[in-house]
């Protein structure tokens, strides 16, 4: 199932956590003390309205597969003081890649609706997050399998990059589409996302190879700029 070759390795809101940590945190005057390293994002979590309708968009179509379950049915056994169904799912052989918690429907407050995009909200939360795919290759099969399942675009397919010929000004460098899962939760699917240097520079080698694959001249593809 073309679900089964997603890389677990989640993007949220464009940071890549190992880079990202490479330069360490502020410090105040003197300190020199640095975290240990974070590899990347491992899981994300999320609250549901209807799991039964989540699952069937993670697993009958993303190809996520359920790996474990809980029912809280008691709210005195839990710890939020409220029931709830919970599905660990993964689409590597971690044991799960997306946790699913629907609250009971007691305990949800009223007027809530679902939002349509995450990304378009202005309250605080979730944007989106993103899954990285091996390449141009699997991304285009990726665009036609989700319009196969009429899986609306909420943005793209696109190339975020202020100069690739393809490009839309953005930065990043990656190939990317958007759409959302049942709750409103913006999801990317990716690849190409730009690969950094010892000094947090675009890596020219790599940019130079990835301009080549995509048809183009390096010689005519400036670098990206990186905004500081």
């Amino acid at each position: 199932m073309i679900g089964q070759t997603l890389n677990a390795t989640l993007i949220y809101q464009f940071i890549n956590i190992d880079s990202a940590f490479k330069q360490g945190p502020r410090s105040l005057p003197g300190e020199t003390y640095m975290p240990p390293k974070l590899n990347r994002l491992q899981h994300i979590a999320l609250k549901v309205r209807d799991l039964e309708k989540s699952l069937s968009f993670y697993v009958d179509i993303l190809g996520f597969r359920v790996i474990e379950h809980i029912d809280q049915i008691d709210p005195a056994k839990t710890d939020y003081g409220y029931t709830r169904k919970m599905r660990f799912i993964s689409c590597t052989n971690e044991h799960h890649v997306v946790n699913l918690t629907e609250i009971g429907a007691e305990f949800i407050p009223p007027n809530q609706p679902p939002p349509k995009n995450s990304r378009t909200l202005m309250n605080y939360g979730l944007h989106h997050y993103a899954f990285l795919v091996d390449g141009k290759n699997e991304f285009n099969e990726w665009v036609e399998y989700l319009k196969s399942k009429n899986v609306e675009f909420v943005r793209g397919p696109l190339v975020h990059s202020p100069t690739h010929p393809e490009g839309d000004g953005s930065p990043g460098e990656n190939r990317a589409m958007y759409f959302c899962d049942p709750d409103g939760n913006a999801i990317e699917i990716c690849c190409d996302m730009m690969q950094l240097g010892d000094d947090d520079q675009v890596d020219p080698a790599w940019h130079a190879e990835r301009i080549r694959q995509d048809g183009y001249s390096p010689e005519e593809v400036g670098l990206p700029p990186i905004n500081r």
